[in-house]
C-alpha cells in the first residue's frame, strides 16, 4: 500500500547474517570474489552502467557467466545503473530481457525508467535500487520500492544511526557500502564531469575532478593551505570493525567497491569481511546446544568456513586489504560526520600502507640512501614500492622500488619495526632534493608489496569455492537406490541408480564406503557435508554404480543451476503510450528565479520575473523574506535541501508551514510524501501540498520521457529536465513525437544557471576554516566569510552552504541555454528558470531582462547570447549543452 511504513525495531537478536557482495570488472576478478568467500558478485554489461572504464560483461557470456556463478553457490547482480535517454530505451529494454534470459539474481538501477521497464517486462526479475538514486531516508526508500525495488542500496553518506532509523521505519531490505572509494559528492547527484567535459558521472564516464588540486580563496583572497592541495579527494572506506554494528541493525547486504580494481584486491577485501561478518556472526548468535539430528556430519568441511572467533577481523587481513589500494583509510560517514577527518587532502591517489617516516639522507659511494624508521607492526621488503610524500600537489615526492636495503650495516632482505634501514631506490633518487627534505621527518609508505600479492593470487588458485551438499541415499533389497542431493542455495535433484541393490553375501555397504565413494567430488565445485543413509544394514551394490551415481548427481546440479526469469510481450512504448494518457492539466507559465537571499529576490521581481524560488541558509531570513515578498503580490516558492536524512523533516515541515505558493521537490523521498497525499505542515514528514505548486527539480534527474511521466504522475505540476541533456535530447525530449505527446507544457527549463558541480556532506568551509567536526562545534565559518575554490585553470568556483550544512560547489561561469530558447519555445515550453548563487542586485536585473526579451522574442535570442557573452566577469558558457551553430 502506498505510504505504508511498519514500525519495526531492529532486533539483535533476531538479526541475519548479512551478504557479502563484491565488485567484478572482468572474469578473473568475479573468480576471485567467489573463490575469496562472496555470497554474490556485481558487475556491469557494456553500456548502461557506472563503470565505463571496467572491462564488463557481454550479454553473449551473460548466461555462461550466471551458470558459473550459481554453480558455485553465488549470485550475481547486474549494474543498469546510469541515466538513459529516450533514443537507448530500446537498448535497455533488450538489455533487461538478456538478464531475464539469463537468469541474473537482481539488476541494478538508477533511473526511474529502467526501473519501470523491469518491473513490466520481466516482472519476477528482482530490482535493486542504486545508490546513484541518493536514498537518505525512509521516504525515498519507501518510493524505490514503489518502483519494485526489493532492497536498497542507501547513499554512502549515512551513519550508523541513520541506518537505524531507517530500519526502524520500513522492511524494505538495505544494503551498505563498507569498503573503497569514496565520492565526495552524492551519488546521482554530480555534475562536475558532465559541466566540464560533457562526460556525466550519472552516465558513467566520471572524470573524477574531485582528485584534482585546488586551492582555498577566502573573501576574494588567496589562503594557502601548505602541502594540502586535494581539497575534495575523501579518503577510502574501511569499516571492517563496524562490521558487528551492521548485522546487529539487520542490513541485508555489505558491498565492496572497487569494479575498476584487480583480482589481489577484489581478494584481499573480500576476505577481510568475510572474516569480519561471521566473527560478528558467531559473537551474536545463540550458543548452540547438543544436536539431535540423525544426519552425521561428514569431517572437517571446506565449503563451509573455519569457526569464526569471536574477535575482530584480524589485523593482517586489514593490512593485506589496504596494501592492495588506498588513499588512507576510514569508516567515512558510518560513524558520523567528521569534516576534520574524512578529507586529509594531501594525496588523491592509492599509497598504501605508511611505513615509517624518513630520518635522513646518505650519500654513499654515488648513491643516495634513504634513512628509514620503520614504524610499529611493520615490515619492508626488498623489492617493495617506496614513497616519500611531497609538498603541495606532490611536489618533489620521490617514490621508487627498493634495490638494496642495509640494517646497522648489514646487507637485509627485510626491515623490521624499530629498524632504521638504508634503502637505495635507483639511479634516479635526486640527492639534492632529499638532502633538503630530509630533515621534515615526512612519511614514507610502501606503495606495493609483490611478495604480497603473489601470496594472494596464490591463495586464489589454491582454494577454488566448494558448495556444501547434503545427500540422502535409500532403497530396498532388491530394488535401484536413490541418491538425493540438496544445497543450501535451494537447488535439489534425484538420481535413481542403474541397478537393484542386492542381498550382501560376505561385506555389506558400510557408512565409511558409501561416504568415499559418493564424497569423491574432485575438482567439482562441491564438497560432501552431510549423508543420510535409509539402508538395509545387510545390502551391497557394485561400487562402480555408485560412482555412477554421483556423477550423474553433479551432473543434475549444473543443470539446476540455469535459471531464467519469464518476460512479458509489454515494450518501452506501451509505458509511455500508458502514461500520456493520465497527464495533468498544465501549469502556468512564466521565467522564475532561484535566490540565494533577499536581495536577489527582490531584483528579480524588479525586473519582470512571474516568480522566485527562495532557497536561503537561514529558514529564518526564508520566513521573512517570503511575507516581504507576498506583501508585493509576488508569486513566491521555497527550496529544501536536495538531501533529507532521517530527523531533518523539521525542515520540510517549517517550509511547509510558511504556506509558499511553490515547492520544488528535489528528492524521492518528497517525491514519494507528495504521491501518498501528505497534507499537514504538522505532520511528522513532508510539505504541505494544499497551496503549493509542486514543480519537480533538476536533482530528480529526468532524462527521458518514462521517467518524466513517473514523476508527473506522483502529483509535481511540472518537471525539470535533467542536467546531463545536451540541447538536442533536451529538444527531442520535450517535443514529442506522432506517437507521444509533447510535454513541453509540463516541463520547467534551467535556461541559466552556474551548474551545481558537487553537492556534498562534507563541508569544506569547516574543514579548512575550523577545528570542528560538524555544525555543533565548527562555529559556522560559513556566515562570516565568502569562499571559492580555485582550480588549475585560476577559476574560483564558489562554496556555498545549505540548511541542512551540506555544501555545493558551482560552477564559476554560468551556463546559458540562450541559443536554444527558439527550439524550446517552438516546441510548446511555457515555464523557465534562472538559477543565481552571488550575483549582486545589478547582476540578477541585468541578467532577467535578457531572458525575458529573449523568450518574448526567440528570433532574437541569439542577441541574449552575445550580450551575456560580452559581460565583463561574467561571460555565459554553454556547458553541458554544447550548442553547435
Amino acid at each position: 500500500m502506498v505510504g505504508h511504513e511498519p514500525d519495526r525495531g531492529v532486533d539483535a537478536g533476531a538479526a541475519r547474517k548479512p551478504e557479502l557482495l563484491a565488485p567484478a570488472g572482468d572474469r578473473e576478478c568475479l573468480e576471485a570474489a567467489v573463490r575469496s568467500g562472496a555470497d554474490a558478485v556485481y558487475f556491469g554489461l557494456q553500456g548502461f552502467n557506472a563503470r565505463a572504464r571496467a572491462t564488463n560483461f557481454d550479454v553473449e557470456s551473460l548466461s555462461e557467466t550466471m551458470r558459473w556463478l550459481h554453480t558455485h553457490g553465488a549470485r550475481g547482480y547486474v549494474t543498469l545503473n546510469t541515466l538513459v535517454f529516450d533514443s537507448e530505451l530500446p537498448s535497455v529494454e533488450a538489455a533487461i530481457r538478456a538478464c531475464a534470459r539469463a537468469g541474473v539474481d537482481a539488476i541494478i538501477v538508477q533511473d526511474i525508467a529502467v526501473a519501470r521497464l523491469a518491473q513490466a517486462i520481466a516482472p519476477d526479475l528482482p530490482v535493486h535500487a542504486s545508490t546513484q538514486m541518493t536514498c537518505t531516508d525512509a521516504a525515498s526508500v519507501q518510493f524505490a520500492r514503489e518502483l519494485g525495488a526489493s532492497r536498497v542500496i542507501v547513499a554512502r553518506e549515512l551513519s550508523l544511526r541513520d541506518i537505524e532509523a531507517i530500519r526502524q521505519k520500513t522492511d524494505v531490505d538495505v544494503e551498505v557500502f563498507v569498503h573503497g572509494a569514496l565520492c565526495i559528492s552524492y551519488s546521482g547527484q554530480c555534475l562536475t564531469s558532465e559541466a566540464i567535459g560533457g562526460r556525466s558521472a550519472n552516465r558513467g564516464a566520471c572524470a573524477q575532478a574531485c582528485r584534482l588540486p585546488y586551492e582555498l580563496v577566502v573573501d576574494g583572497e588567496l589562503r594557502p593551505q601548505q602541502d594540502r592541495a586535494y581539497l575534495l579527494s575523501p579518503e577510502d572506506l574501511e569499516s571492517s570493525a563496524l562490521v558487528p554494528e551492521l548485522v546487529r541493525l539487520g542490513v541485508a547486504s555489505l558491498k565492496i567497491e572497487g569494479r575498476l580494481k584487480g583480482p589481489e584486491y577484489v581478494s584481499a577485501t573480500t576476505k577481510l569481511y568475510r572474516a569480519a561478518i561471521d566473527a560478528a556472526c558467531a559473537a551474536q548468535a545463540p550458543e548452540a546446544g547438543d544436536s539431535n539430528s540423525a544426519s552425521e556430519s561428514i569431517g572437517h568441511n571446506p565449503g563451509q568456513r573455519q569457526t569464526a572467533t569471536r574477535e575482530a577481523a584480524s589485523e593482517t587481513l586489514r593490512q593485506e586489504a589496504l596494501q592492495t589500494f588506498s588513499r588512507g583509510s576510514g569508516p567515512g560517514f558510518l560513524a558520523g560526520v567528521n569534516h576534520q577527518r574524512l578529507v586529509e587532502a594531501r594525496s588523491c591517489d592509492h599509497r598504501g600502507l605508511q611505513v615509517g617516516k624518513l630520518v635522513g639522507v646518505q650519500a654513499v659511494r654515488g648513491k643516495t640512501l634513504l634513512m628509514v624508521e620503520i614504524d610499529a607492526q611493520c615490515t619492508l621488503c626488498k623489492g617493495d614500492g617506496l614513497l616519500v610524500e611531497g609538498g603541495f600537489a606532490g611536489a618533489g615526492e620521490v617514490g621508487g622500488r627498493v634495490w638494496t636495503m642495509t640494517v646497522a650495516g648489514e646487507s637485509v632482505d627485510v626491515a623490521n619495526c624499530g629498524d632504521v634501514a638504508s634503502i637505495w631506490l635507483g639511479p634516479e633518487a635526486s640527492v639534492e632534493l632529499l638532502t633538503k627534505l630530509a630533515s621534515t621527518g615526512l612519511r614514507v609508505f610502501r606503495t606495493s608489496h609483490p611478495s604480497g600479492a603473489k601470496k594472494i593470487l596464490a591463495e586464489i588458485q589454491a582454494a577454488p569455492r566448494r558448495v556444501p551438499l547434503r545427500m540422502r541415499i535409500e532403497g530396498k533389497c532388491g530394488e535401484p537406490f536413490v541418491v538425493e542431493a540438496a544445497t543450501s542455495d535451494n537447488r535439489s535433484v534425484r538420481v535413481v541408480s542403474d541397478c537393484a541393490l542386492q542381498q550382501a553375501q560376505n561385506a555389506p555397504l558400510t557408512r565409511s564406503v558409501l561416504v568415499d565413494k559418493l564424497g569423491q567430488l574432485g575438482d567439482t565445485p562441491y564438497v560432501l557435508e552431510h549423508l543420510d543413509v535409509a539402508l538395509p544394514s545387510d545390502v551391497m551394490v557394485p561400487l562402480s554404480s555408485l560412482k555412477r551415481a554421483r556423477r550423474q548427481l553433479v551432473e543434475a546440479l549444473g543443470h539446476a543451476s540455469a535459471r531464467e526469469h519469464g518476460c512479458a510481450g509489454v515494450s518501452y512504448t506501451d509505458l509511455s503510450h500508458a502514461a500520456s494518457a493520465l497527464l495533468p492539466p498544465a501549469p502556468p507559465g512564466g521565467l522564475f528565479v532561484v535566490c540565494r537571499n533577499a536581495d536577489q529576490a527582490h531584483a528579480a521581481i524588479d525586473a519582470g520575473a512571474d516568480g522566485v524560488y527562495l532557497d536561503f541558509l537561514e529558514l529564518t531570513g526564508t520566513g521573512d523574506a517570503l511575507r516581504q515578498l507576498r506583501a508585493r503580490n509576488a508569486l513566491v516558492g521555497v527550496a529544501p535541501p536536495r538531501i533529507r536524512k532521517p530527523g531533518e523533516e523539521k525542515i520540510d515541515r517549517y517550509l511547509a508551514s510558511l504556506q509558499p505558493d511553490a515547492v520544488l521537490v528535489r528528492s524521492l523521498g518528497a517525491l514519494h510524501e507528495l504521491a501518498a497525499g501528505v497534507t499537514s505542515a504538522t505532520s511528522d514528514t513532508g510539505m504541505m501540498r494544499d497551496r503549493a505548486l509542486a514543480i519537480g527539480d533538476f536533482s530528480l534527474n529526468v532524462s527521458n520521457r518514462i521517467t518524466a511521466l513517473e514523476v508527473l504522475g506522483r502529483g509535481v505540476a511540472a518537471f525539470t529536465p535533467s542536467l546531463d541533456l545536451d540541447s538536442a535530447q533536451l529538444v527531442a525530449l520535450l517535443a514529442g513525437s506522432a506517437e507521444a505527446p509533447s510535454l513541453a507544457a509540463w516541463a520547467e527549463v534551467i535556461v541559466h544557471h552556474p551548474m551545481a558541480l558537487f553537492y556534498m556532506e562534507h563541508c569544506v568551509i569547516a574543514a579548512l576554516l575550523s577545528d570542528g567536526a560538524d555544525y555543533r562545534t565548527c562555529g559556522r565559518p560559513c556566515e562570516k566569510h565568502r569562499v571559492s575554490l580555485r582550480d588549475r585553470a585560476g577559476l574560483d568556483h564558489p562554496v556555498e552552504a545549505d540548511v541542512g550544512c551540506r555544501n555545493t560547489v558551482f560552477h564559476a561561469r554560468p551556463q546559458s541555454a540562450a541559443q536554444v530558447i527558439p527550439e524550446l519555445v517552438a516546441s510548446g515550453v511555457r515555464r523557465f528558470r534562472i538559477e543565481l548563487v552571488r550575483e549582486e542586485p545589478a547582476d540578477v536585473k541585468r541578467v532577467v531582462e535578457i531572458y525575458r526579451r529573449a523568450i518574448q522574442a526567440p528570433e532574437r535570442a541569439h542577441e541574449a547570447w552575445r550580450e551575456l557573452r560580452a559581460e565583463t566577469g561574467y561571460g555565459v558558457v554553454r556547458g553541458s549543452l554544447r550548442v553547435v551553430r
